[in-house]
């Protein structure tokens, strides 16, 4: 006769053991996409509201420069964060047909457009975060550059 009694009992340890780190690996993966999904939605909506407040300094220079008679030096500044959660980004704003602003983060790659009706011409142009203004140069153009004043 032979006594099968302790491996019973080990055989249910091991099998209880790797149910419990199958349920636990499971829910760890789930979580962090859970996490990854939250920061992308959050870097998203700041985006968002950065792209809104520098259209909004594009087209109050456009209205400077349509209002004013000495139109030769119109400038708009704006302090924007440097980062958003932790990422660098990139302020855009593009001419032709169908100007608007692009904000864009790359790690993660995150990219949010708000078009622009102005009737000053753009001059596309770029930079990353921080201070910034939007600037009315001598060829008749608005652009946006950094703000070192």
């Amino acid at each position: 006769m032979t006594d099968e009694r302790g491996v019973s009992t080990t055989l249910n340890y091991v099998l209880g053991l790797s149910i419990a780190l199958i349920l636990i690996t499971g829910l760890l993966v789930a979580g962090g996409s859970f996490v990854e999904t939250q920061r992308d939605q959050s870097i998203e909506t700041e985006l968002a509201v950065l792209a809104e407040q520098v259209s909004s300094d594009v087209m109050m220079a456009d209205r400077l420069v349509e209002t004013t008679s000495d139109n030769e030096s119109v400038r708009v500044g704006r302090d924007l964060p440097p980062r958003v959660a932790g990422s660098s980004y990139e302020v855009k704003i593009e001419g032709g047909s169908d100007p608007q602003v692009v904000v864009r983060t790359t790690g993660p790659e995150i990219t949010v457009e708000v078009p622009l009706k102005t009737s000053t011409p753009i001059e596309s142009s770029s930079v990353s975060g921080g201070t910034i203004a939007v600037n009315y140069t001598a060829s008749d153009r608005l652009t946006v550059e950094d703000d070192q004043q």
